[in-house]
């Protein structure tokens, strides 16, 4: 049977590869992050140096 990748490393990179991006995917569906940001009301950052 003749691949279209030849190398095994190659075909174990790019299934590596599609597996990252398929969980990527799924993981940006399911979890919900919420639209204003992560502070509540009027929050104010203040450095302090």
């Amino acid at each position: 049977m003749k691949y279209l990748i030849p190398s095994k490393r190659s075909r174990a990179v790019f299934g590596i590869g599609l597996i990252a991006i398929s969980i990527g995917l799924v993981s940006k569906k399911v979890i919900n992050y919420p639209a204003g940001g992560c502070m509540k009301g009027a929050q104010e950052i203040t450095f302090n140096i």
